[in-house]
C-alpha cells in the first residue's frame, strides 16, 4: 500500500511540475465532418508556445489505442519540447469511429481509412489545414508522429498526403497497408504476420500522388510484444525500396551512420540510432532513420499491459497510459529528426549540410563547423549564413547549428545540424568473459530471454550469458559505459 501511495504522490508531483512548465496556451477545437466518405466530427487541441514571432513548425501527434489526446499533451513530453524548440503542437482525438476496433484505435488497417480523400487520413489533413488557417505555420515544416495505431496512422498520412507533410515519425507503428493480423494479442513475446516488403512498396507506390520522398523515422522497442519487431524493420525496408535508387535501396547500401541514441533519461536500453540516406553518405538527406532499442517489458503505470509497448517522454514526460519516462527521449530525438528535414518547396533554395549530421564531439574537443552549401531553384550557388552560437564544447549536451539562404526573389530556406557533446572517454580497457562483464556491470543480459550479453555502452552482443571461458575486451567511454570498439579519441 505504501508503494502505491508513493507512486501516486510521485505522479501528482510530476503532473504539477509538467503543468508549471507549460509556458504557452492550449486551445480546443471541433473539426466538423465533411462530405467525403468516412469523415466524422473530431475534437482536437492545439498547444502554442508563448513568444512565437514568425511562422512556426507544426507537429501533429496521434494517440494510440485506449488513449486520448489529453494523454499526448500530459504524458509524452511534447508540450515541453514545443516550448523548447518553438513548434505548434496539434493533438487530434479520434472522437468516434466505425468498424470493430479496440477503444480509440485509428483505423490504419481498414480500407476506408488509408487512402487520400476519405476517412481518417483526410480528416487529419483537413485538421492540419484548419490549424494553418488559425495560426502562422511554416509550410516547409509540417510534421506528423504517433504511437501504436497512431504510429501506424502517421505512416498512412505520410503516404496518402506525401504532397503535404515534410517528415513523419512512427513509434511502435506498422507499415502502410498492413492488416489487423500485424498486431499481436498473444502476450509476450508476441507473434504476428506481416505483408511482404514488396507488397508494402507496391501499395505505397499505388497511393503516392507526389514524387517527393518524405523522410521517415521509425522508433521501435525490440522487446515490444504488441507491435513486434520486424514491424519497424519492414517500415524501414519499404521506405528504402520506395524512395532509394537501385544502388541505395537496402539497409546495407543506404546506411550512412549508426550511433548510440541521445539524449536519454536514465537507461539507454542499448539504443541505436541509424541513418539511411539517399546515397549512403552521412551529410546527405535521410530516406529513413531508425531508433531501435531493448526496452523494459513492464512499466510503472498499473493500467498498462506490461507488453513493452509505449511512448518514451524523457525528463519532461510521465509514466502514464502506454507512456514511459525513462529511456531514449522521443521528443528530443524526433524533433532533431524533424528539424533536419524541412520540405523543399517550389522555388525555395535547397541547402546541403556538409559533413556529419549529427556531429559528435567529446567535452573540450575543438569545434569547427563543416558548413553548408545552397543553390536556388535554377541551380545557381547562394551564400549561406550559419549560426552555431549555442554550441558549447565545455558542457555535455545537444546543440544546433542553423543555416539559412535567401535567393534573389526573397525565397528563404533553412537547415540545421545537431552537435552532440559527450562526456570525456576514460579509454580504459577490460578483458573478461561475457558473464564476468555482467558481474562487473560493464555489460547486461539481453536478446531473447536474456540469453545474450550486451555491452553497456553500444549494446553490441559479446556472447552467451553463461560463457565464463571466452574473453572479450571492452573499452570504457564516458564513465560506466563500455563499448566493443574504442570510443572516438581512444587508441585501438
Amino acid at each position: 500500500m505504501q508503494t502505491i501511495i508513493q507512486r501516486g504522490l510521485y505522479g501528482v508531483c510530476l503532473f504539477l511540475l509538467s503543468l508549471s512548465a507549460w509556458a504557452g496556451s492550449t486551445q480546443s477545437f471541433t473539426f466538423h465532418a465533411q462530405s467525403y466518405q468516412g469523415s466524422r466530427d473530431r475534437q482536437y487541441k492545439v498547444y502554442v508556445p508563448s513568444g512565437l514571432t514568425a511562422p512556426a513548425p507544426m507537429v501533429m501527434a496521434l494517440h494510440g489505442c485506449q488513449q486520448t489526446n489529453d494523454d499526448v499533451l500530459q504524458d509524452w513530453g511534447l508540450t515541453a519540447a514545443a516550448d523548447r524548440f518553438g513548434f505548434i503542437l496539434v493533438a487530434p482525438f479520434i472522437t468516434s469511429y466505425d468498424g470493430l476496433r479496440n477503444t480509440n484505435c485509428w483505423g490504419f488497417w481498414l480500407g476506408g481509412h488509408r487512402h487520400q480523400g476519405a476517412g481518417e487520413p483526410e480528416d487529419l489533413h483537413q485538421i492540419a489545414k484548419e490549424v494553418e488557417g488559425r495560426f502562422s505555420v511554416d509550410p516547409a515544416r509540417r510534421y506528423v508522429t504517433g504511437l501504436s495505431s497512431g504510429g501506424a496512422m502517421s505512416v498512412v498520412v505520410a503516404v496518402t498526403h506525401n504532397e503535404y507533410w515534410a517528415a513523419s515519425a512512427s513509434a511502435s507503428g506498422l507499415p502502410y497497408g498492413e492488416d489487423s493480423a500485424s498486431v499481436s494479442f498473444s502476450g509476450c513475446p508476441g507473434s504476428a504476420t506481416f505483408h511482404t516488403v514488396a507488397r508494402v512498396v507496391s501499395d505505397m507506390r499505388a497511393e503516392f500522388n507526389d514524387a517527393y520522398a518524405i523522410p521517415m523515422m521509425v522508433l521501435q522497442n525490440n522487446k515490444d510484444c504488441t507491435v513486434v519487431q520486424p514491424a519497424g524493420r519492414n517500415i524501414r525496408d519499404a521506405q528504402l525500396k520506395a524512395f532509394g535508387d537501385t544502388a541505395h535501396d537496402t539497409p546495407t547500401t543506404a546506411q550512412a551512420t549508426q550511433m548510440a541514441c541521445t539524449p536519454v533519461f536514465g537507461d539507454d536500453d542499448a539504443c541505436k540510432h541509424t541513418r539511411y540516406t539517399v546515397d549512403g553518405q552521412s551529410g546527405s538527406r535521410s530516406i529513413v532513420e531508425t531508433v531501435f532499442y531493448d526496452g523494459p517489458i513492464a512499466t510503472p503505470n498499473p493500467d498498462d499491459t506490461d507488453h513493452g509497448h509505449y511512448w518514451i517522454g524523457g525528463a519532461s514526460g510521465r509514466n502514464g497510459k502506454w507512456s514511459l519516462q525513462r529511456g531514449p527521449s522521443y521528443p528530443d530525438i524526433v524533433w532533431d529528426f524533424f528539424s533536419r528535414h524541412p520540405r523543399a518547396l517550389p522555388n525555395q533554395p535547397r541547402i546541403t549540410v556538409t559533413g556529419l549530421n549529427p556531429l559528435r564531439l567529446q567535452i573540450g574537443q575543438p569545434f569547427a563547423d563543416p558548413g553548408a552549401t545552397a543553390k536556388d531553384a535554377q541551380g545557381a550557388s547562394l551564400s549561406v549564413s550559419a549560426d552555431c552560437s549555442s554550441v558549447n564544447t565545455s558542457q555535455a549536451g545537444q546543440y544546433t547549428c542553423t543555416y539559412r539562404a535567401t535567393d534573389g526573389a526573397g525565397h528563404t530556406a533553412s537547415a540545421s545540424r545537431a552537435v552532440v557533446v559527450a562526456p570525456n572517454s576514460s579509454c580504459a580497457k577490460a578483458s573478461s568473459s561475457p558473464a564476468s562483464h555482467i558481474g562487473a556491470k560493464r555489460a547486461r543480459s539481453g536478446g531473447w530471454f536474456g540469453l545474450r550479453v550486451l555491452a553497456s555502452g553500444d549494446g553490441q552482443d559479446i556472447g552467451f550469458a553463461w560463457s565464463f571461458w571466452s574473453s572479450v575486451t571492452l573499452h570504457e567511454g564516458e564513465p560506466g559505459r563500455w563499448y566493443v570498439n574504442p570510443p572516438a579519441g581512444c587508441a585501438p
